[in-house]
């Protein structure tokens, strides 16, 4: 696996949505150790079965180029109740396999993601179960970099240890989600340094046409930088909420308006404006 800052990461150049761009970093594709533990059909994860698990990469994006800079994984299943990926994780909580079922995200998402950074949003009960640490997790296969995301509202005492364990080794990047939402605790860009944070996405929803949310923006942009953590809004659904991060400073996005979720990689059409 690569390690990089985020803000190191090379872009791709802008293609057209759609397009496979496998190999996006020009990394050398090979097989991982762990590919063959998701051959055969009968293993299951918990009560899940195994082949009816997939992911979708949704593009995260440098609004000042128009490169996609990295793929956020969200996780699927095909089973009949557990279409909606709340539902998924509620039973994985039920049946105490929270932790396998991550690991087996992982794994789908790093042989079909070769060559490109990605980003694994965690379940607080994954880092309960602590398979993200262990020597042979798909994560130390990959060869590109990897980012973990998780929500300040939920991150334990534990949880926050075991994150703070895996950046100290630089095994992975941390990305704190939900900037701005509820009682979010600043104090954790103090204590975790992440290497990024994501607004959340009710602060962003409606941007240009709120001066005051353009001014909180503005000032979350003055302070990550200052504590040297790139900023980006998530939830971007229309050019003209895109148009207003970008002129209140945010650098990266993602969101609907720069590429949906899909089983390819797809990289975004947006533009940017010289």
């Amino acid at each position: 696996m690569r390690r990089y800052d985020f803000d190191e990461l090379e872009t791709n150049e802008t293609v057209g949505l759609g397009s496979n761009v496998s190999g996006v970093h020009g990394a050398p594709t090979r097989p991982a150790p762990f590919v063959e533990e998701l051959e055969g059909t009968d293993r299951l994860v918990g009560s899940i079965p195994r082949d009816q698990l997939s992911v979708e990469f949704q593009p995260i994006v440098n609004l000042l180029t128009g490169g996609t800079l990295a793929y956020e994984v969200f996780a699927r299943c095909r089973s009949e109740g557990l279409v909606d990926p709340q539902e998924l994780f509620a039973r994985a909580m039920f049946e105490k396999s929270v932790g396998e079922l991550g690991r087996t995200i992982r794994e789908i998402a790093t042989r079909n993601g070769t060559g490109s950074t990605l980003f694994f949003a965690l379940h607080p009960a994954e880092l309960r179960d602590r398979y993200l640490v262990r020597p042979d997790d798909p994560i130390c296969f990959h060869d590109a970099p990897v980012f973990v995301q998780l929500s300040q509202a939920s991150l334990s005492g534990l949880a926050a240890h075991t994150v703070q364990e895996l950046s100290s080794r630089g095994e992975v990047g941390l990305v704190l989600d939900d900037l701005g939402a509820g009682p979010a605790n600043l104090k954790q860009l103090v204590d975790l340094v992440p290497r990024a944070v994501k607004l959340d996405s009710e602060l962003v929803a409606g941007i240009d046409k709120s001066q005051r949310k353009q001014a909180v923006v503005r000032a979350l942009v003055s302070l990550c930088g200052d504590l040297g953590a790139s900023l980006i809004a998530k939830g971007l659904d229309c050019e003209a909420e895109l148009q207003a991060a970008v002129d209140c400073g945010v650098e990266f996005g993602q969101g609907f308006v720069l590429g949906e979720p899909s089983e390819l990689r797809t990289c975004s059409v947006w533009q940017a404006r010289k």
